[in-house]
């Protein structure tokens, strides 16, 4: 996905046309669980980040990137429960704007994500939801930094497979990778964890 946004960038600089709003899923921070066939957590993990950092070097250098902002958040917060709330995630932003190396510890959600964007973008808000929501406005600064951003190379090898866990754990853990590696097997991997509505 990386790759087809970043042609399409290159072209849109060429045709002078880049849309106003992006909207872009790079799937592989799921991961494919112990699927012996698929590469591991880690390895799609890094592959996503580096995804992430290509994406942001293709507009950092481009002819938007003096305009442009990212917000990148996780689908599903919970694959990392930390010590206050398993709904805290990290949302990230680059931008000539963002203030850059800053940790902001005001309390945003998604809403507040999309206030931004459409004030960014000088769009109305959409419900009574974003429209109460507050703009980002920690997460800026009215003095443009247009310093290109330059993507880093991964660090972790893209390609290694999970193989078989059972076989990778130590003898006493094996009934516990397996027993994993079961479950893993029934689970839906091909896209965002879905909710039961009831």
């Amino acid at each position: 996905r990386a790759d087809v946004f970043l042609k399409d960038l290159k072209q849109a600089e060429t045709d002078n046309n880049l849309p106003q709003l992006n909207v872009m899923t790079l799937p592989t921070d799921h991961t494919a669980g112990t699927d012996p066939s698929q590469p591991t957590p880690s390895a799609m993990v890094a592959d996503n980040d580096l995804a992430v950092g290509r994406i942001i070097d293709g507009i950092s250098h481009s002819k938007y990137g003096k305009d442009s902002a990212v917000f990148v958040m996780e689908d599903d917060s919970q694959g990392g429960v930390d010590h206050v709330d398993g709904h805290r995630q990290p949302a990230l932003v680059w931008s000539p704007f963002a203030k850059k190396g800053a940790v902001v510890n005001t309390y945003y959600t998604q809403l507040n994500i999309v206030r931004t964007i459409e004030q960014i973008l000088a769009l109305p808000p959409m419900t009574q939801m974003d429209l109460a929501a507050q703009p980002m406005f920690d997460a800026f600064t009215d003095k443009a930094d247009t310093t290109p951003y330059t993507a880093q190379p991964n660090q972790i090898p893209l390609d290694t497979l999970n193989g078989s866990p059972a076989a990778a754990a130590p003898a006493a853990a094996q009934p516990a990778a397996q027993a994993w590696a079961d479950w893993s097997k029934k689970q839906d991997w091909k896209g965002p964890d879905r909710a039961n509505p009831a």
